[in-house]
């Protein structure tokens, strides 16, 4: 007599949607740093935005992994706010709002051909400092989230080796070039672990920071 056995095993659903910065992916949980830039119109006022055009490439995005069309729900809370700025808004796939003596806003979403902009904004810092806040998403039974955090003014931003105030892959490379290749070109922040050496140590510290682990 033949007994078969059955082994059942869990079955592992497949990530649909994450968020994306420049067209990088973003672990759940990252940080996006961004620093605040004159504004284009003259009046020397100091603004923070996720998305300073509506092509996807140049900003914050979240990108389905499958289909081109799906609905959701997203909560940006302000954790932080010491730039004080003259306005903040947020849109996402729908009408701007603004936050008028609250933290915390939510909304529905749709996505167009995949994707939905992420668009949130600080407008005219009075002050330096930062302004963290936390996207959360959810599309179905799947939720992600990632960290904004806004700079004005001489904030050291952790990760960010080549200087360009923003701590992604290309301080990784920055660093590598540094290690393998003795070019120091551009490095303008290359000891992330203040050891004094810039060594594989470094790249691990940004690794973590691009992870979300700091």
């Amino acid at each position: 007599m033949i007994v078969a056995c059955l082994v059942m095993t869990p079955s592992i659903m497949a990530q649909t949607f994450e968020f994306r910065y420049h067209g990088e992916p973003i672990s759940d949980g990252g940080t996006v740093v961004i620093p605040a830039v004159e504004d284009d119109f003259g009046f020397g006022e100091m603004w923070c935005e996720t998305n300073p055009s509506s092509n996807p490439s140049n900003g914050l995005i979240l990108q389905l992994l499958s289909g081109t069309t799906a609905t959701g729900n997203a909560t940006m809370t302000i954790t932080e706010n010491t730039l004080n700025p003259v306005q903040i808004t947020w849109c996402m796939g729908g009408l701007c709002e603004r936050f008028i003596n609250e933290t915390t806003k939510d909304k529905e979403f749709s996505t167009n051909n995949g994707s939905v902009l992420v668009q949130f904004e600080a407008q005219n810092a009075q002050s330096e400092g930062v302004l963290l806040a936390t996207l959360t998403a959810t599309v179905g039974s799947e939720t992600h989230s990632v960290i904004i955090k806004f700079v004005n003014g001489d904030v050291a931003v952790s990760g960010d080796v080549n200087g360009d105030g923003v701590c992604n892959s290309a301080d990784v490379t920055a660093l590598y070039q540094m290690i393998l290749n003795n070019d120091d070109s551009k490095i303008v922040n290359g000891d992330q672990n203040g050891d004094n050496t810039i060594n594989s140590a470094d790249v691990t510290a940004v690794y973590r920071i691009i992870l979300g682990g700091e």
